[in-house]
């Protein structure tokens, strides 16, 4: 890094960005500014725990394209298989 500043492996701090939860609006207004932030809140949260599902979900169906894209072949029998 140019300007030696930081002196440790190469790797930077992100940048930290200022969250305000006004900015994800829960989709709906229930009337009260605080239930409106606990909706949003809990929106971001399923999201979160979407997104983590949807990891798992990517990574066995990689799993699974691998498992089906390389089949062991058993000449004695005649058959591609496992």
């Amino acid at each position: 890094q140019a300007g030696g500043g930081g002196g440790g492996g190469g790797k930077r701090k992100p940048k930290e960005v200022p969250f305000r939860l006004e900015d994800y609006p829960p989709g709906f207004d229930t009337g009260d500014p605080e239930l409106n932030k606990a909706a949003a809140l809990l929106r971001l949260l399923y999201v979160s725990d979407l997104r983590a599902l949807q990891t798992e979900v990517n990574a066995l169906i990689a799993a699974m394209q691998d498992y089906t894209a390389h089949p062991k072949t058993d000449a004695s029998l005649g058959k591609v298989g496992r």
